[in-house]
């Protein structure tokens, strides 16, 4: 992230939050606590697309199978043997 183009955002974290927020940063080696509050709101995202995503698949949404074809495009059949 570079500070040219980041905006600033001034957020409240009670003491536990915060002290977790140092934890992580620590423990994920990242530069500031900017990188680390970047990375959480990023799974956020990731976790809204996911939630969104199944929801399509319940409703039947026709877009969804639209979606899948884009994510699956270009990957290659698995067996899932290379993550054991």
């Amino acid at each position: 992230m570079t500070h040219g183009t980041a905006q600033r955002v001034t957020v409240s974290l009670s003491p536990h939050l915060a002290r977790y927020l140092d934890e992580y940063q620590k423990m994920h080696k990242l530069a500031s606590r900017s990188e680390a509050v970047a990375e959480a709101i990023q799974a956020l995202r990731e976790k809204q697309l996911a939630e969104e995503y199944a929801q399509m698949a319940r409703d039947n949404d026709p877009l969804y199978d639209v979606v899948l074809a884009d994510l699956r495009d270009g990957l290659e059949e698995s067996d899932g043997s290379e993550w054991r």
